[in-house]
């Protein structure tokens, strides 16, 4: 039985945070997390390496995003990625926010900017699509999962 099986959800994400899991305890979290119907990406990084910081920096835009979106501010999002009058502001904004909607055509679009990014965007590329493609996969599953992606510096 899991140390982990009886905690709230609150309690298992502050035990991730703290980082101080081997391989096996992490490996009880994650089916404990995915046992609370808990659903995302798990990113480990080296906060030491360029790639790490920025992955970081990825992970804590997620505080300035509005976890609920207007069906006429995804498309308009889907767009912005494409073009180049956007800052690069508004694509960060863009990729977070579009990583948690689960669907195909959202995933097609990050998948099809992940092709070209913009320069010093390819980090927030590479996890945005990772993200979408595990909402989308939790959704069509409809059960929660758990992905765990380590990020190397590129």
């Amino acid at each position: 039985m899991s140390k982990f099986i009886d905690l709230t959800e609150e309690e298992l994400i502050e035990i991730l945070n703290k980082d101080d899991l081997n391989e096996d305890e992490l490996k009880e979290l994650i089916a404990a997390m995915e046992g609370k119907g808990l659903k995302g990406m798990i990113t480990a990084v080296d906060p030491n390496s360029e790639a790490g910081r920025v992955a970081v920096e990825y992970i804590e835009y997620h505080k300035k995003i509005n976890p609920v979106m207007p069906l006429s501010e995804i498309e308009v999002m889907k767009k912005n990625l494409f073009l180049t009058k956007v800052d690069i502001e508004n694509k960060k904004k863009a990729l977070v926010s579009l990583a948690h909607v689960g669907r195909p055509d959202v995933f097609e679009a990050l998948k099809q900017y992940n092709q070209k990014p913009d320069w010093g965007l390819e980090v927030w590329s590479d996890m945005a699509l990772q993200e979408c493609r595990t909402f989308l996969e939790t959704d069509i599953l409809e059960e929660g999962g758990i992905s765990v992606m380590a990020l190397n510096n590129k």
